[in-house]
């Protein structure tokens, strides 16, 4: 039996549903590999309880798409017996000899039939294993996903990093197990990335894609409209002879993925067990990048407090993207702090979270939050998801749930770095006169503060000369500005000073035209939805069901009309047709 994305565990606040849409439009032109993106281990959040069973897995695997995860570790077992791959890291027998769980004995006595058509769960060792849960129902999940969140409000680039092992035998099920070679090995379809490449191939964005791009940027990433097209401050562009240009080392854009080419996932294959040793990693249609694709491991380590002591990718004085070697970055290590109570817990966690963002990495969840997974208990679950926002400070942007809009200049609709929320932003009214923050160039890291204070719409006057009104576009540009506004002789002071203008810088962002739509290009652009997101999509089934409705009271006036117009013109007409005589329908 099929499973089903639930969507049920949303993220229903509207502030939170501004800060997640405006930190994804913020950095939309920015390549995939330097987007920070909370990434989780489904191992730790879905099954830190060992119990592997299908329908509790949809849910978990739904839960963690809906509250915002993107990138999902996932670790796969080769059953030789079976043939197949299961989340399970056990080989689940094909006939008796494992104990069977009193949990599928009980839905047996209650059904009356032992041979209910309920999976069978298995005792195995530690493990309790359901014998249908394999890589299609996260395909499933994933699929429903993506068909439910395909408008530019909701579409978001997941990533899938695939883990692969070798199932343990069923007599030894905690012990390692053993290395295979030959038949034991999966066929060139049975490979797991052949599996979820075909069950998710028309919403890939595979390697042969990213090698085509690459080779002629005309004809792909600059074919696009300018908004779409990736940050070229990003990668390297070589131009031949004949004015074509391309790049050795450049992403696309999540513009460019999710509405340009709508695509919505990449596929890694991460680690590989040395019992997979023989194991060949490629797939007919080419369609899961290798290892160390879309992962660069960064160690770090923080404080008990949460603050980081390495690993950080912010040093002083950089100017250049290459310099900082950020590219696809990740933390696989999120400390978690013992002894604390739950909420004394969660808060450190999201320091250290907001950190990890700030400094340019990915932080992944491999901790099965306080016992409890995630089709459970989703709150843990969803407020480190929220923890990883690198941009908006807590409760930030408020009035984001205000219905009005035209730049009404009671409400704060335009973003300032509060310096004293360690750079994160606030909304602010925009008829207030502060001094603005300037990119240099095109220079991701460099900045220069505006020559004087002056309201949101006066501030691009303002900025000296090389330099625009402009907004950091991800975790790490902000802490260049962060710390380039620190250094500052006039901001040497007592941040606590009643004085604003020595604490508060405005960014190019604002949401003058639809609140909670924040625009990165200017005081008087306009909303790309052309309408509230958070009323957006209401509003499109409406206006479609009322269509449907007046084009069905259309069709049915038109053939009554018709109808009666032919009965008195035409009664009782007699019809041949290949010498069959018959009534004439009126036509």
């Amino acid at each position: 039996m099929s499973v089903q994305y639930d969507s049920s565990a949303t993220l229903t606040n509207a502030t939170w549903l501004a800060v997640i849409l405006s930190e994804r439009d913020v950095a939309g032109q920015i390549p995939l590999n330097y987007v920070t993106n909370p990434a989780v281990s489904l191992s730790a959040a879905c099954f830190g309880n060992r119990i592997y069973d299908r329908d509790n897995a949809a849910k978990c695997f739904s839960n963690l798409l809906a509250i915002g995860y993107r990138r999902l570790v996932v670790d796969l077992y080769w059953s030789v017996n079976r043939r197949t791959w299961f989340f399970c890291p056990v080989s689940i027998p094909i006939s008796s000899g494992a104990t069977v769980s009193s949990e599928s004995k009980r839905r047996d006595s209650e059904t009356g039939d032992d041979d209910s058509p309920d999976p069978t769960l298995y005792e195995l060792g530690s493990y309790k294993c359901t014998d249908d849960l394999d890589p299609d129902t996260l395909a499933e999940v994933l699929v429903g996903y993506f068909k439910d969140t395909n408008d530019q409000l909701t579409v978001y680039t997941t990533y899938l990093i695939l883990n692969i092992h070798v199932a343990a035998s069923v007599s030894t099920p905690d012990e390692p197990a053993s290395a295979i070679s030959g038949a034991q090995l999966p066929s060139e379809t049975e490979r797991a990335g052949s599996i979820l490449g075909t069950a998710l191939g028309e919403f890939i964005y595979t390697p042969a894609q990213l090698a085509s791009d690459r080779s002629n940027l005309n004809e792909s990433w600059y074919k696009v409209d300018q908004s779409y097209m990736p940050i070229t401050e990003y990668f390297t562009v070589h131009e031949n002879e004949k004015g074509e240009q391309s790049t050795p080392d450049g992403w696309p854009s999540s513009k460019y993925i999710q509405l340009a080419k709508r695509d919505r996932v990449l596929i890694e294959y991460g680690s590989v067990d040395p019992q997979l040793v023989h194991y060949n990693l490629s797939t007919p249609d080419n369609s899961v990048f290798l290892p160390g694709y879309l992962t660069s491991d960064v160690k770090v380590s923080a404080t008990t407090n949460g603050t980081l002591t390495s690993g950080c990718l912010y040093e002083p004085g950089l100017t250049r993207v290459s310099q900082t070697n950020s590219s696809w970055a990740i933390s696989n290590h999120l400390p978690v702090p013992g002894g604390l109570s739950t909420d004394e817990t969660m808060d450190s966690l999201a320091y250290v979270l907001s950190n990890l963002t700030a400094c340019g990495l990915s932080p992944m969840l491999n901790t099965t939050l306080f016992g409890q997974t995630a089709d459970q208990q989703v709150d843990y679950y969803r407020n480190v998801s929220l923890s990883s926002s690198w941009a908006w400070a807590i409760g930030e942007p408020h009035d984001a749930n205000y219905a009005g809009g035209d730049g009404d200049p009671k409400y704060d609709r335009c973003a300032i770095m509060d310096l004293t929320l360690e750079g994160h932003w606030r909304s602010m009214n925009c008829t207030e006169q502060r001094r603005g923050a300037c990119r240099i160039g095109n220079s991701p890291f460099s900045w220069v503060l505006s020559n004087k204070s002056d309201t949101f719409s006066n501030v691009p006057n303002t900025c000296p000369p090389g330099s625009s009104f402009a907004v950091p576009r991800t975790g790490l540009e902000n802490t260049y500005l962060y710390k380039y506004l620190l250094s500052l002789p006039e901001t040497k002071v007592d941040l606590s000073s009643t004085d604003p203008a020595l604490r508060e810088v405005f960014v190019n962002f604002n949401s003058r035209d639809i609140t909670s739509c924040w625009i990165p290009s200017g005081y008087d652009s306009t909303c790309p939805y052309a309408s509230d997101p958070q009323q957006l999509e209401r509003q499109t089934v409406l206006v479609a069901a009322i269509a449907g409705i007046i084009i069905l009271i259309i069709t049915a006036l038109t053939f009554f009309v018709k109808c009666n117009a032919n009965r008195r013109n035409s009664r009782r007409r007699k019809r041949v047709i290949e010498g069959w005589e018959y009534e004439g329908v009126p036509s």
